[in-house]
């Protein structure tokens, strides 16, 4: 098992730090429209640039593997790969801080950064908002990349190419989430000529087609749960794009088609999709803990669908406080606690124990006296006792270091309170409760062909978390059964996309927001995009 888990680690690392394509910083200036200058990137290695200046001709890249790696990877200057989700600033910035599950206090001197997250969660940001920016900038230098890749050119596998229109999908569907358009060159046009823009409905029929081509290709790993995680292959097919992640995105995009183009998806497609998934064998986990769905270092479980090859402690560290290690400014909000009724975990294992029962930090909901791993009670910087009661929160910028709950799903389980080895740090991105729950929803959208009923559905996933079974259950719903499920995750689309699809995102008040201006459903376009592209008109409101 040793040897096992030490050619995972190598065969991993090797995944994360082979070269990346130079393109990619080239990318990242040419999308923000900033022009080169003494820092001017070179393109030598990924393009032929033999023509005259300003026309290079498209080559294809220098090499298909290290262009694939480079859409997975995070990259330490571009973090336009796929596995950078994992950050808390960009995609989970913009996803959860925003909506109504995740907030981030300031407390004294700590945590302003001027003022970033107050005014995602209070909807107040601007077109020079600093992750919205980056988003813009990384999922289109994806795109480009993903495009080169795909390019004839570049003589991609077939399996490079089906992971690689996958990938390229999930960035077209959110830049029009974000954005709602998306910028797009033609790999030999002159790059003087300002990109043309797609619009939402024609960015997303480009996604569509890639998405059916990559399932129908039969070139996608089909690796269902049982490869055993202690094997090479297991840990390359978990974080790599497989048929079961492709499926995933493909339900996504259809579940939330209506809100991105204004045409209804088909319901009858994400039922079939997630139907796919589940004959792969993947399956709701019903291991005794609830939360060793997360702990992929030690179980191997029905449930996770794809992980990212990342660092998932970032969502522990962002909720706890200096002395249990981490940087106490992310809290979830009190209110999607509540929503579960009980704070007994043997009424619902979902809200987790206590503070003081799992190595000094519990999962779930943290709540009461925080205890050091072996069982002192903690205090803050103060010296007052660090408890994390369940009070409503009423203020962003005036806060103790104690204010907030905490939700924390990665299990701490290493005897000093420490973390434990490589494996851990995988970040669940799509697992099969969340493809359950687009199945429920899509059926109560009218989509046919499961065999449970949404109530049924969602009653199987209260039932594995010991909670009560539903009477009834309706469309309107289903935001709050998502909530209990899903909170402070950053899958894919995050929170803000549910609200988004029911209504609610711009339109609800919860802890510390208050109504807002609907055309804050789209973020802006980053002003030097603006500003430097005639062809990109801004957002309406902005």
């Amino acid at each position: 098992m040793q040897d096992s888990k030490k050619k995972i680690t190598m065969r991993k690392q090797i995944f994360k730090t082979k070269t990346i394509v130079p393109l990619v910083a080239a990318c990242m200036a040419l999308l923000v429209g900033q022009s080169c200058t003494d820092l001017e990137p070179t393109f030598n290695d990924s393009i032929d640039t033999s023509g005259d200046s300003g026309s290079a001709s498209f080559g294809g890249v220098a090499s298909s593997s290290a262009s694939l790696e480079a859409l997975y990877t995070s990259g330490a200057s571009s973090g336009l790969g796929i596995y950078n989700t994992t950050a808390q600033t960009d995609d989970y910035a913009l996803s959860e801080v925003a909506a109504d599950n995740i907030a981030v206090l300031t407390r004294g001197a700590d945590w302003s950064d001027n003022g970033v997250w107050r005014v995602l969660h209070a909807h107040t940001w601007d077109p020079n908002h600093q992750y919205v920016l980056q988003s813009w900038n990384k999922h289109n230098a994806g795109l480009l990349l993903a495009n080169q890749l795909l390019d004839s050119r570049s003589s991609p596998s077939a399996a490079e190419t089906a992971q690689a229109q996958v990938i390229k999908a999930f960035h077209i569907f959110t830049l029009v989430d974000f954005f709602g358009k998306v910028p797009f060159r033609d790999l030999d046009e002159d790059s003087s000529i300002p990109p043309t823009v797609l619009t939402a409905q024609e960015a997303i029929a480009i996604a569509q087609s890639e998405l059916d081509a990559a399932i129908a290709s039969g070139n996608l790993s089909t690796h269902g749960p049982e490869a055993p995680l202690s094997g090479e292959d297991r840990t390359t097919s978990l974080i790599g794009v497989g048929q079961a992640a492709a499926l995933f995105m493909r339900a996504r995009l259809n579940l939330n088609l209506e809100v991105l183009t204004g045409t209804a998806g088909d319901m009858n497609q994400v039922i079939s999709d997630v139907n796919a998934i589940e004959d792969l064998g993947f399956e709701l986990d019903t291991s005794d803990d609830y939360f060793d769905i997360w702990n992929l270092a030690e179980n191997v479980n029905q449930e996770v669908i794809m992980a990212l090859n990342g660092d998932a402690r970032t969502r522990i560290y962002n909720m706890t406080h200096p002395n249990q290690g981490g940087w106490n400014g992310f809290v979830t909000m009190t209110e999607t606690f509540r929503l579960h009724g009980t704070n007994n975990p043997a009424e619902d294992a979902r809200v987790g124990v206590s503070g003081e029962s799992v190595n000094g930090l519990s999962t779930g909901y943290i709540r009461g006296q925080q205890v050091a791993p072996d069982g002192t009670p903690l205090t803050d910087r103060q010296a007052n006792p660090l408890v994390y009661e369940d009070e409503l929160l009423t203020s962003l910028e005036v806060n103790n270091e104690r204010n907030g709950l905490r939700i924390v799903k990665y299990p701490v389980r290493s005897a000093d309170g420490g973390l434990p080895g490589d494996g851990f740090r995988d970040y669940v991105w799509m697992r099969f409760t969340d493809a359950a729950l687009m199945r429920a929803e899509a059926g109560l959208r009218g989509g046919t062909g499961a065999t449970l009923t949404p109530l049924e559905e969602v009653n199987a996933i209260r039932a594995r978390a010991g909670a009560a079974a539903l009477g009834s259950l309706s469309l309107d719903d289903m935001p709050d059964v998502i909530a209990r499920e899903l909170n402070g995750e950053g899958v894919i689309g995050g929170r803000r996309i549910v609200q988004r699809r029911f209504g609610l995102f711009t339109t609800s008040t919860w802890e510390m927001k208050t109504v807002m201006e609907d055309f804050r459903d789209l973020y802006p376009i980053p002003g030097s995009a603006v500003a430097t592209n005639p062809n990109l008109i801004q957002n309406d409101g902005y």
